[in-house]
């Protein structure tokens, strides 16, 4: 008797693996900068570059909406985000976008669970570029930026509609052209 394996079944197992992955890389980044640093405290890594700052923030991602008390909104926003994107996920068999899509939903994720518990999220990640004090962001927020960016471009430049959907259009058209 072989053992038989649905494959499907399989890559949505490793894409839900990479993606719990991401989202405990995220929380132990957090968890280990909130009990390491105080709040304000910054570390220097790559002199006027690059520090590791342990900040909270209450709004979003490089601190758009940081004087409104939206905390939970946005956390009820991601999660439902992240709902819609599971759901997108299923849709495609193509490996660029679920990569994409396990980070989007990995950061996603990764930032409701610090506005629902606590009320904010950790940001650490300080860079100072050409002279400008780019926004704290952390892990989460980085992995959403880059799996949007991969969409964005995968979509952009290599994604083809199915050939399959393209044939079927033109043969219905064929034959509506025919019963006319």
């Amino acid at each position: 008797m072989k053992l038989k394996i649905d494959t499907f079944k399989l890559k949505s197992m490793l894409w839900f693996i990479v993606t719990i992955v991401m989202i405990a890389a995220d929380r132990i980044s957090k968890h280990y900068i909130s009990t390491t640093m105080e709040l304000g405290e910054k570390t220097s890594v790559i002199d006027n570059f690059f520090y590791i700052t342990h900040h909270t923030n209450k709004g979003a991602a490089w601190g758009i909406f940081h004087n409104a008390d939206m905390t939970l909104i946005l956390g009820i926003m991601s999660v439902v985000v992240s709902i819609v994107m599971i759901f997108i996920f299923f849709r495609f068999d193509k490996w660029p976008i679920h990569l994409s899509l396990a980070m989007i939903i990995s950061g996603a994720l990764g930032n409701a669970y610090g506005r629902i518990l606590h009320g904010e999220v950790t940001d650490f990640l300080d860079f100072y570029i050409f002279g400008y004090d780019f926004p704290i962001f952390n892990v989460a927020d980085m992995m959403v930026t880059v799996g949007t960016i991969l969409l964005v471009v995968y979509i952009l430049f290599f994604h083809k509609e199915p050939e399959k959907l393209t044939k079927k259009a033109d043969e219905s058209v064929l034959q509506e052209q025919n019963n006319e």
